[in-house]
Order: structure tokens, then C-alpha cells, then sequence
């Protein structure tokens, strides 16, 4: 599993590479710092990580072993190495780590970004490139762009005529948001009538929860005693989570197949992604 880190400058950077548990390891492994029992190396990391990790490179050399928790890694900083585990031998590195985040939020690592290398992750790979980001789809589009650009320099400009306080962050965030949703969904749920405010603020609550587990670092990957504790309550968060996404998903295929049934087919250029998936025969199309 590869993972890459900078500091806030944008000058340093580190790899990490968490490898799979062997039967037979054998003591031919590279230089690094001492470990404690049980936890490793986990206590020689600060909240900069990516720092301790260039810091362990320096010290230590171009490729270093670490042991975080039960976890085998080892981290790279070296351009030579780094190019052999991206382009050389991308296929053994290729999968990302099948953290718990992952698998409660992500159908256990079941989705295009997560899925491990395999036939499946080719498949889906394969119904991306060929369905969903062509060329011809993204052009289709391009008239929502255009509507959602038009009306945020529209809900600018009247705000700064009535001399109303505007928070850029919130509109730039809410054009952003409306954009992919109208490519995803189908559907617009911020400034329009599509979607209620209700709606509108629990979809940006679960986003935003997402997201933030997803990049959490949780003990409890590394730890398997941290699960069973779990202090902070943070698998009993996912599993909230987890259910609120599944429930946000089922509304929305519920949504486009009721549509489907009362308006028919819609015209190619009008399909959102998840009108195309729902057409696509075979399982995929029946899972969904």
C-alpha cells in the first residue's frame, strides 16, 4: 500500500508503504529507528508524520522499516525507489490500505478508489472510462456549468448591491458542490428549489463526515486492543455513518427509478451517473 506526504511547503515529501503480514518474513529487513512492544513505532510519531518520516530517512537512510502497531511499513524518500515501487512494480503496490473507515464507509472497500487491484476494480475501471468519463459525457454537461456559473455571479452581484456580508468559501463551496451533484445526481442542493434546506444540509453534513473519517488515522487499524477500548467513539461513528450514507444512496436510486417510471427514458444527454449505472445490464445494474 503506498501512501505520499508533504509538509505545508510543499518540500518535503515521504512514502509509506504498508506491507502485507508473511509467514515467512525473514530478518533481511532495512534499518529503523527502536521499536516499543506492542505499539512499534506509533509513539514516534507527532502530528506532523510526514515530517518524522523524512526525519527517520535522513537518519537512517533512503528506506526504512517501521512498525506501527501490527503493521509492517517502511518509507521511502528516495527518487530511484520511488520510481521502482510506482512504475516498476506498480501492480504489487497498487492497493490502498483496507483501513475500517474504509470498510464501513466504503461497502468494504468495494468502490472504484478503494477496491483492491483485481478483476473487479478493472470492471469498474472499465464502466468509468467507457460510460461514465468520456468525452462526449462530460460535454454534455457543459450547459449546467454555464447555469451554475451564471447564477452564482448572479447571487454575488444582487448580495453586494444590498451591501449583504458574502462568505466566498460558502458560495465557491455550494457552485462546486452543485456541479457535481447535477453530474452525479442529477440534482442541485444548494440556492435551488430541487432540493430543501433540510436535504441540502444533511447532504453537507454526511459529506463532510465522510470525508473526515476517511482521512482519519485511527488507532484501531494498527491496534487491534484500540477497537475493543475504541474511547473516542470512533467506529461507533462510522457505523452512523455508514447507515446514513446507505439510507442518503437507497433515497436517491429510489428517486431516479420512480422517474424513470413516470417520465421514460431520458434523452442521453440528459442522463446523470446514476441513470447510466441503473441501465448497465448484468449485476452491476442489479446490485444497484
Amino acid at each position: 500500500m503506498v501512501g505520499e506526504a508533504y509538509d505545508k511547503n510543499g518540500d518535503q515529501k515521504s512514502y509509506v508503504l504498508l506491507l502485507k503480514k508473511s509467514q515467512n518474513r525473514t530478518n533481511r529487513l532495512p534499518p529503523g529507528p527502536p521499536r516499543w512492544p506492542i505499539v512499534g513505532n506509533l509513539l514516534q510519531l507527532s502530528q506532523l508524520p510526514h515530517r518524522d518520516l523524512a526525519s527517520f530517512c535522513e537518519k537512517y537512510g533512503p528506506l526504512v522499516y517501521l512498525r506501527l502497531g501490527t503493521v509492517d511499513a517502511i518509507t521511502t524518500n528516495d527518487p530511484e525507489i520511488i520510481r521502482e515501487i510506482l512504475l516498476r512494480q506498480d501492480d504489487i503496490f497498487a492497493s490502498r490500505p483496507r483501513t475500517l473507515a474504509a470498510v464501513h464507509l466504503a461497502y468494504g472497500c468495494g468502490d472504484v478508489a478503494l477496491a483492491p487491484l483485481g478483476p473487479k476494480w478493472k470492471r469498474m475501471r472499465r464502466i468509468c472510462m467507457e460510460q461514465l468519463l468520456t468525452t462526449k459525457r462530460l460535454e454534455s454537461f457543459a450547459k449546467h456549468r454555464a447555469e451554475e456559473a451564471h447564477h452564482l455571479v448572479k447571487d454575488v452581484w444582487a448580495r453586494a448591491h444590498t451591501g449583504e456580508a458574502l462568505n466566498l468559501r460558502e458560495a465557491l463551496g455550494g457552485f462546486s458542490m452543485n456541479n457535481v451533484t447535477r453530474m452525479l445526481l442529477g440534482k442541485q442542493y444548494f440556492g435551488s428549489e430541487t432540493a430543501g434546506p433540510q436535504e441540502a444540509l444533511e447532504f453537507m453534513h454526511i459529506t463532510h463526515e465522510l470525508f473526515w473519517l476517511l482521512g482519519l488515522i485511527y488507532l484501531g487499524d494498527y491496534l487491534p486492543f484500540w477497537r475493543w477500548l475504541d474511547p473516542y467513539g470512533c467506529e461507533k461513528k462510522m457505523r452512523e455513518v455508514e447507515k446514513r450514507v446507505d439510507d442518503f444512496h437507497m433515497k436517491i436510486i429510489e428517486e431516479h427509478r420512480k422517474r424513470k417510471e413516470t417520465e421514460g427514458v431520458k434523452c442521453d444527454g440528459d442522463l446523470d451517473f446514476v441513470d447510466i449505472l441503473l441501465t448497465l445490464p448484468g449485476k452491476m445494474g442489479k446490485s444497484i
